[in-house]
């Protein structure tokens, strides 16, 4: 029997979700829904999905599972319009950056005989460094080669956490069960800590008496560090996610200024010994991250054998090797 999946959200994610479904299950049928209908007909066209809907409780009303991949400021208005309209039995599974949150809503609107399961979703390492956010970014193995934490509600049966497991694996991913409590701290250090310390920066920098300037050769380093910014995770009501996680992030942020003081420190004082010291120390980390990510072997046992290039000359391609040591090559 084919498996009724209605995915809400149909950007980069969302789409991705339909056609890795649709690549690697032919009992899996999708369709879906999106805030901007045009998004929803793209999504068709592309075969993320098999047919889109314009009102969500038509999109929802004959499905088996639901998977919310909408912005923050979204979910609760949807799970109420869910818990009306989707049939008895429905497994509904979100994949917003605030497990918590979406728990406590899930549990005060979902009736019973309906279930819920969270997804924090990882990237395949080759596409980390893609800088599409929206539909055309989407991929059927945008989740390969990652891991996928699963959360739920206290008591969920044993086969919604089977089926939660099994749609992982169909997106070519590994399941991981953890809390809401721990996917929210590992959220906040790997996704909102890099959105906030982005907004902080362009902040930093327009504001600047120099920016007028600066502005006219600023290049590919200040683009993509300050990219995150266009992600995030509401549509309207911005910086709910990150309020929904304060108490992490507040914590995060008393770890970034004490970096950043550290280095200022260094700077201040003319420490050349202790500012290279720290820079190679991050570049270290930085390669051994990204070399784990590929190889998904995260055991400090194993850990892989890194060379050092040479110091680079003025032509040299050092800084690109460094980067290119952290992708999977096509």
């Amino acid at each position: 029997m084919a498996l009724n999946i209605a995915i809400i959200g149909l950007n980069k994610l969302g789409a991705s979700i339909g056609l890795a479904f649709h690549g690697r299950s032919a009992d899996i049928d999708c369709v879906g829904y999106d805030e901007v209908p045009g998004i929803a007909r793209l999504a068709e066209k592309k075969k993320a999905i098999t047919k889109s809907y314009l009102a969500l409780q038509r999109c929802v009303r004959e499905s088996n599972v639901i998977i919310l991949a909408c912005p923050i400021d979204e979910i609760e208005r949807n799970l109420s319009i869910i818990a009306t309209h989707a049939p008895q039995g429905t497994v509904v599974i979100d994949t917003s950056p605030n497990k918590q949150q979406v728990e406590e809503w899930a549990r005060d609107i979902l009736p019973d005989g309906m279930y819920f399961s969270g997804w924090t979703l990882a990237l395949n390492p080759k596409y980390l460094y893609d800088p599409e956010l929206g539909i055309d970014g989407a991929q059927d193995d945008l989740f390969e080669n990652s891991y996928i934490s699963i959360n739920d509600l206290p008591h969920t049966p044993e086969k919604v956490l089977t089926l939660s497991s099994e749609l992982v694996t169909k997106l070519g991913a590994k399941p991981l069960f953890i809390s809401s409590v721990e996917a929210d701290g590992l959220i906040a250090m790997g996704h909102e800590l890099p959105r906030l310390s982005a907004i902080a920066l362009l902040l930093a920098t327009v504001e600047s008496p120099g920016w007028q300037e600066a502005r006219k050769l600023a290049g590919s380093d200040y683009a993509k560090a300050t990219l995150p910014v266009l992600s995030v995770a509401e549509r309207t009501e911005l910086g709910q996610s990150l309020l929904h996680n304060r108490e992490n992030l507040i914590r995060l942020t008393d770890d970034l200024i004490r970096s950043l003081m550290q280095l200022r420190g260094h700077l201040a004082e003319e420490d050349g010994d202790s500012l290279k010291q720290t820079i190679d120390q991050a570049i270290n980390q930085s390669v051994l991250w990204t070399e784990q990510r590929k190889m998904m072997s995260w055991d400090s046992a194993n850990r892989p054998e890194l060379k050092r290039p040479e110091r680079p000359s003025i032509f040299g391609s050092w800084l690109q090797s460094k980067r290119d040591k952290g992708k999977d090559q096509p």
